[in-house]
Order: C-alpha cells, then structure tokens, then sequence
C-alpha cells in the first residue's frame, strides 16, 4: 500500500523523470557536519540516448513523497555517473554532491578592513562561492578589530570563521546554515506509529571529539521530504515521547519502500 501511495519525480539537466514512468533507487544522505551532502541514484534500463545526455556538472534535484505530499529530498549537482548490464537489466548509477568541485576549489585572497565583523564577512564568501544563506544565527559576531586576512578555500574558510563564532556550519539542499549547536528549524511535524514511525526508536550513545557524551535515538520512518540535518521534530511512541533535533541521517528510495532514517538528539 506505501509503495502504490508513494511518488517522486528525478530533475537532471533539463529532463524530468517521473517515478510513474521510469523505474530508479536512490540514496540521499543529510549531515550537520561542514562536510557536503551526496546523493546516489541507480535508474533502470533507460535509453542509450538518455543516457549519453548524462554529464558531469548537470543539475540533479530529487523529490519524493506520499500521495499530494511531495517535495525536494536533494539539490546538487552530477560528479560521476557509470552504465552497465545487470543480468537483463541495464543500471545507470549517478552521484551527485550538494554543491560544485569547482566550489571546492574556490579560493579567497581577501583583507577585510578593522572593525569588521564575522557576519559580513561571511555573508561576502557566501556571495563569492554562490551559495545562499538559509541561516546565519552567530553565538558571537566576533568583531576583527585589526581587521582580517582570508586566504584560501572559501569552503573552509567558512568553517573557521563559524568556528570561531562558536556556530556549527553546514551545506544543505544548496543553502548554508551557520547557527549555535543544538538549534534547527521547528519543522512543526510529529511522529507517531499513526504518522510515519517505523517501529520503535532505539537509543544510542557515543562520545564526540571533546568526549562529551551524546545522547539519542535511531528513527525510522516513511519517507518525508521536510526532514533534514537540524530539523526540530516531535517523537510521540510507546518509549519515546519528546521534541528532538535531527543530526544526521538518509533518505532513500528502492523497490520495496521510501524511507527516512534519522539520529536524532535532545
């Protein structure tokens, strides 16, 4: 019954391809980490020329859903793609990444004048690299009173300046969050064993690169766009029952079920 409510559609280049029409698996990954998000679609038995039209660089956005619920999972780019046969089946496999490796590569030889803040400085990367800001939330505008001297990748400048602003910052769906550990957006959804939860959350434990212990749960359920690194959802099963902030996790898509796995966090 899930699969035959589900839909979604895959945008590469300029063709859409429909989950009614073409036959696919995908893998997306989402993280709260600086490190950017990838995706991995197999289609199957796609033709020669669709295939050939298949090129690194090309826009790649994939949505899914349930019934009229519909709605963007990832925003990249093509890196790699690789057809060959399965038995009867031809299985094209592409990657893409939420961002460019000409991105990456973007370097920053830049001196900001005394008294400016990280805010602006920030804001100004941003623009260079071409990414826009879904949220630019600072513990501390840390102010550069001898001014500052930014040289090098502007990807990991970014991190050093939220760094030292006390922020965590992350790539998402092409957006570039910089907010203060633990805060996300209040996406306003509960899961229950009525309202998409896949069994019974399971609790987990585990020290970060400071030896703090974390403190969460493994959450499965069907597949909802909304979902991604920060979000603020609410639990409500036998075991569980609380508001928890999304850290990381995948949406995925395949034969038997459209999913979203989630570690979540108090």
């Amino acid at each position: 019954m899930n699969s035959f409510m589900r839909k979604g559609n895959i945008i590469m280049g300029r063709a859409s391809l429909s989950s009614e029409l073409y036959d696919y698996e995908f893998e997306v990954e989402f993280d709260d980490n600086p490190e950017k998000n990838h995706a991995e679609v197999t289609f199957y038995n796609l033709s020669h020329d669709r295939i050939n039209r298949i090129s690194r660089g090309n826009p790649l956005i994939t949505n899914a859903g349930y019934e009229e619920d519909v709605g963007t999972v990832f925003v990249g780019v093509v890196y790699e793609s690789n057809s060959e046969k399965n038995g009867v089946d031809r299985e094209t496999t592409v990657k893409a990444v939420d961002g460019t490796d000409q991105r990456d590569k973007l370097r920053v030889n830049k001196t900001y004048k005394e008294g400016t803040r990280a805010s602006q400085i920030i804001t100004d990367l941003c623009s260079i690299v071409g990414l826009s800001i879904g949220a630019l939330k600072l513990p501390e505008d840390k102010q550069y009173r001898q001014g500052k001297n930014e040289a090098g990748t502007i990807l990991y400048r970014l991190s050093l300046l939220a760094k030292d602003c006390g922020a965590k910052f992350h790539i998402n769906k092409g957006l570039a969050y910089f907010r203060p550990p633990g805060e996300g957006d209040d996406v306003r959804f509960i899961f229950s064993p009525e309202r998409g939860l896949i069994g019974s959350p399971e609790p987990f434990v585990e020290e970060d690169d400071d030896g703090n212990e974390i403190k969460g749960y493994n959450v499965k359920a069907l597949l909802n766009h909304r979902i991604q690194a920060d979000s603020i959802i609410e639990i409500k099963s036998k075991n569980v029952n609380g508001r928890y902030r999304v850290r990381k996790g995948t949406h995925t898509w395949n034969q038997e079920e459209a999913i979203t796995k989630m570690e979540v966090v108090e």
